[in-house]
């Protein structure tokens, strides 16, 4: 009786301002729907234990960040003055009949005006991912590049990206980097073999991250068209590469389990939407595009399949990601094309993974998170965005072009064009359906200290798109890790 009475007296608050003409504005919920209005930000509301998500629509002053927290969920949002933003703090967990509200806005007499907020029972425990790739870390610290906080105190790259909030790590895995075979030869040797990111693995779960391990099934660079086989494996047949794979993925992840690092999510491949392992290289150039090449789907299945036998024996818990890259000319029916035959093949696996860059893309946030949607309610897989960068500073160090020369269709390259865009996309996630589940950054770390280009001899294109700047020092971007969880 008591818990009923509760419900019906929280369901009667009036909200503070709510008219007809205001965002959210709707008639007092009923009691048994288990949605409860909230007047303010600020204070306690009583309910009934579960697990909840707050609703908001609040406008303010022009570009303050407003963060709202509720037993300790945390959501922040960029403020405008004639918008009203809708938003949600996710997850909020009640073991105490309570959830204690407190709103701030970090900008000295910011203010904001709240027009609804609405507490809903939901029963899901969504934790964003809000990753980072720490591949090339060793490089460059190897090579003199060091770290420092928003203060400019040095650290740890690892302690600091965790303690602003990153909670997951991509490392990505080469077979036999900087042997002498081409391309490997222009590789790093020693980095991002398996002894290095078993020892990155080490240091990411020391830190409180998870990992994501990717396997490139190659000794260099994958993307798109270029999916050069290993070295080691150039003479197999199609039925031996399959045998390959599901020995090669089983016996490195037996390590990773070994030494205590097992993986929460593994990648097959990197950005495959032409395929896997193609045929033989000559002349730097792949001259048969045989074996995994996305012509027979069947084949590049058999041997994805191959790779998902291995995660499933030794890491039945963790999620496997299918992950392609998006363009100007890969768009989301590029995607429907890969993942329907997929699944015709049967292919066993858990989320689709995509790349997502302003610049090759020439795509906005909304359109991506609505492409992801699409995916995912067609498929019925969860979703993540596997890569995603944006530029703070129009010119390398050198005053050469980066890797990423502009972000449109977001014209400005400056560090709080960054901020805007991650806070912008960590906030559209969380307004979406929990099926996305959040962002990896592409390449937050990789510095341009000395030897740390692309490849041996190669300048270095992403310091410009880094969430550090030129001398390591924490960019404001990492405000969107800080201030969602």
């Amino acid at each position: 009786m008591i818990r009923k009475l509760s419900l019906v007296l929280l369901s009667l608050l009036t909200l503070a301002g709510c008219k007809a003409d205001y965002p959210g504005a709707m008639d007092n919920p009923k009691p048994e729907s288990e949605t409860f209005a909230v007047t303010s930000l600020n204070g306690t509301v009583a309910v009934a234990n579960g697990i909840y998500d707050l609703e908001v629509y609040v406008r303010g002053s022009e570009d303050s960040l407003l963060v709202i927290t509720a037993n300790g969920k945390r959501s922040a949002f960029l403020l405008q003055e004639s918008v009203w933003k809708h938003g949600y703090v996710r997850g909020i967990t009640v073991s105490d009949g309570k959830v204690v509200l407190s709103s701030t806005t970090l900008e000295p007499n910011a203010t904001y005006e709240l027009s609804a907020a609405y507490l809903r029972k939901t029963g899901s425990t969504r934790v964003l991912v809000k990753g980072g790739d720490f591949s090339m870390l060793s490089q460059v610290e190897k090579n003199g590049g060091t770290y420092s906080d928003r203060d400019g105190v040095a650290g740890d790259c690892f302690a600091l990206c965790a303690k602003e909030g990153v909670n997951l790590a991509r490392l990505r895995l080469y077979n036999d980097p900087g042997n002498t075979s081409y391309p490997s030869k222009n590789f790093f040797k020693g980095i991002q073999n398996e002894q290095d990111i078993l020892g990155l693995a080490k240091r990411a779960k020391a830190a409180g991250m998870e990992i994501e391990l990717t396997f490139h099934y190659s000794d260099f660079w994958t993307n798109g068209g270029k999916q050069y086989k290993p070295a080691a494996w150039k003479a197999m047949t199609l039925a031996q590469l399959q045998e390959q794979m599901y020995a090669y993925t089983k016996a490195f992840l037996q390590k990773m389990v070994a030494q205590g690092t097992a993986p929460q999510y593994v990648s097959l491949g990197n950005e495959i939407q032409s395929g896997i392992l193609f045929g033989i290289v000559k002349d730097g150039k792949p001259t048969e595009k045989v074996n995994g090449y996305c012509d027979d789907m069947y084949k590049l299945a058999a041997l994805l399949a191959q790779g998902s036998k291995a995660v499933r024996e030794v890491c039945p818990q963790a999620k496997i990601i299918i992950h392609l890259t998006t363009s100007a000319d890969i768009t989301v029916e590029t995607f429907k094309w890969f993942f329907s035959a997929m699944k015709n093949a049967n292919l066993d696996y858990d989320i689709i993974g995509a790349s997502y860059y302003p610049y090759y893309g020439n795509k906005t946030i909304e359109e991506m998170i609505a492409g992801a949607e699409k995916l995912c309610t067609l498929y019925d897989k969860d979703f993540i965005f596997m890569e995603t960068g944006f530029a703070w500073a129009e010119k390398m160090p050198d005053g050469s072009d980066g890797q990423i020369s502009n972000n449109k269709p977001y014209k400005q390259m400056t560090p709080e064009a960054q901020r805007t865009f991650l806070l912008d996309l960590t906030e559209q996630i969380k307004a979406g359906s929990e099926r996305i589940l959040g962002y990896i950054y592409w390449d937050p770390i990789y510095l341009d200290a000395p030897n740390c280009g692309w490849a041996v001899g190669e300048p270095n294109v992403t310091a410009n798109s880094t969430l550090f700047d030129f001398d390591g020092k924490m960019l404001p971007a990492f405000d969107a890790y800080r201030f969602n969880n």
